[in-house]
């Protein structure tokens, strides 16, 4: 090829890479979004969805939870109805996911070839809180220039329970606003314990009786659930004693009371049978005893009397 052929050559190539350039704003990169910030950023809830016979008490004992956390969670005011179908937030909000967000609304800016900037529009809403915070401590930590000590608010009694303390079980003090009321629990069947709260996977323990057995109100309260509904628990009452405390009974041969009900302490309120888990031929009724403080399962034998 003789020199200017390729001379042309080259001029038409280095024409056609100009106007391509052309094309873009000049002296900038472009921008795309982050995906990978995107994709981290997931709804992690889990819903229990609400069947015939459920309330939100039963469904509290399913996952060892505070009724009023369930009621909170999914805006569900007292007296708690709940609809088939329903579906009931097993969490609170997602403040993880909604800081990550927070944190990665970031706005663009186009600059010169080679570089990126990013600019934040909003930090995150913990940190201003945190800022507030600290200005707000800076304020009135003023020095003591009065000689005076500094005052000190009174301590608090300890409350903080011990199992196996005679004075938690004669008594425990409610805190509920309504009335003041002195919970003492008592045996609800008289039997010797079959299954200890170790045993019975930290849910309760299991007491011995004989088929038709009076189960009797562990302590004064109203029944907030009554019913088959649950799974492993066979006819099941719960009763609310105040707003920390449930008590419920399982494995009942007979429903003597409904929801509702007002019971008073030691009333009967059912009549004792098999567990679902037992033989058919084992012919062995024992009650499944639980107390719940805050939803949680707590050991009974830390609450009732000695034998």
């Amino acid at each position: 090829m003789t020199p200017l052929p390729s001379k042309l050559v080259f001029i038409a190539m280095l024409a056609a890479l100009v106007n391509g350039c052309a094309k873009l704003p000049p002296n900038y990169a472009p921008v795309t979004p982050n995906a990978d910030i995107q994709n981290t950023i997931k709804d992690d809830t889990k819903y229990h969805q609400v069947k015939k016979g459920d309330t939100l008490y039963a469904i509290s004992l399913i996952y060892d939870m505070d009724y009023r956390h369930l009621a909170q969670w999914n805006q569900i005011a007292p007296p708690y109805t709940i609809e088939i179908g329903q579906k009931i937030k097993l969490s609170g909000p997602n403040l993880t996911n909604e800081s990550v967000q927070n944190s990665t609304e970031q706005h663009q800016t186009p600059t010169k070839m080679g570089e990126t900037t990013q600019k934040i529009v909003a930090a995150p809403q913990a940190t201003r809180i945190s800022s507030q915070k600290k200005t707000t401590l800076s304020l009135n930590n003023k020095p003591n220039t009065l000689g005076n000590p500094p005052y000190k608010p009174p301590a608090l009694p300890d409350n903080t329970e011990k199992p196996g303390s005679s004075a938690q079980k004669k008594s425990i003090i409610s805190i509920d606003n309504e009335d003041m009321l002195k919970l003492s629990f008592q045996w609800p069947l008289k039997g010797r314990v079959l299954k200890a709260f170790a045993q019975a996977n930290n849910k309760g323990i299991d007491i011995a009786g004989t088929t038709g057995q009076d189960v009797r109100a562990a302590e004064s309260g109203k029944v907030v659930y009554c019913g088959q509904g649950l799974i492993g628990y066979g006819n099941l009452l719960i009763i609310k004693h105040n707003n920390l405390y449930l008590s419920a009974y399982a494995n009942n041969s007979l429903l003597l009371v409904a929801e509702g009900d007002i019971v008073e302490k030691g009333e009967v309120i059912a009549k004792a049978g098999q567990a679902e888990s037992s033989p058919a031929k084992s012919n062995r009724a024992s009650l499944h005893f639980e107390i719940r403080k805050n939803g949680k399962p707590v050991n009974p034998i830390s609450f009732l009397p000695e034998k």
